[in-house]
């Protein structure tokens, strides 16, 4: 009897278990801004997004600018970018015959670096998700100005080969000159 009872009421159990509310599986990128999701896509500016989680201090500020850093990181890395990375693989065998086996290993890694000046980087959105108190922004930089660093950039970098070019024929003159007075 006892037994039929426990029987019964461990059915009965795991019956209203399986009833529990399970939380609901929340496609975070539905609920998230289109212009978050793709970022690049802001007329004829160069946009990135960011966003920050929040802090133990609940400092909206301090999570607005990390949310901004990130989002000037990534268009700084849309500027700019060098990339190393190194690639290592290695196959041996080890013992011999039948009791031979096989050893592979592989090793990847990758830099990124970044070094870019922004100027008059402007933040065009901001949301914050009322659920998970994550803000996101957007940020944007005008292509024309983007174009304009280029292009001084690139002035200045041929200047600068330039003016080394003319300093180093100065150099071998003197050298020159110093030859021609120990004669």
């Amino acid at each position: 009897m006892q037994t039929k009872l426990l029987l019964a009421l461990g059915i009965v159990i795991i019956t209203l278990g399986g009833c529990v509310n399970q939380p609901e599986n929340r496609n975070v990128f539905n609920d998230l801004p289109q212009w978050y999701q793709e970022p690049t896509v802001l007329g004829d500016k160069y946009a990135a997004s960011g966003s920050a989680k929040p802090n133990k201090a609940q400092d909206i500020e301090m999570q607005r600018i990390e949310a901004a850093a990130v989002a000037r990181d990534e268009l700084g890395r849309q500027m700019e970018l060098r990339v190393k990375n190194m690639y290592k693989r290695a196959t041996q065998e080890l013992g011999l015959g039948e009791d031979a086996t096989m050893d592979h290993a592989v090793q990847y890694a990758t830099k990124q670096i970044s070094d870019v000046t922004l100027r008059q980087s402007q933040q065009k959105k901001l949301f914050l998700d009322k659920d998970t108190g994550v803000l996101y922004t957007l940020y944007a930089l005008d292509a024309t100005i983007v174009d304009q660093q280029i292009k001084s950039s690139v002035q200045s970098s041929f200047n600068n080969q330039e003016a080394l070019w003319h300093k180093f024929q100065a150099t071998q003159v003197w050298k020159e000159l110093d030859g021609e007075g120990k004669k």
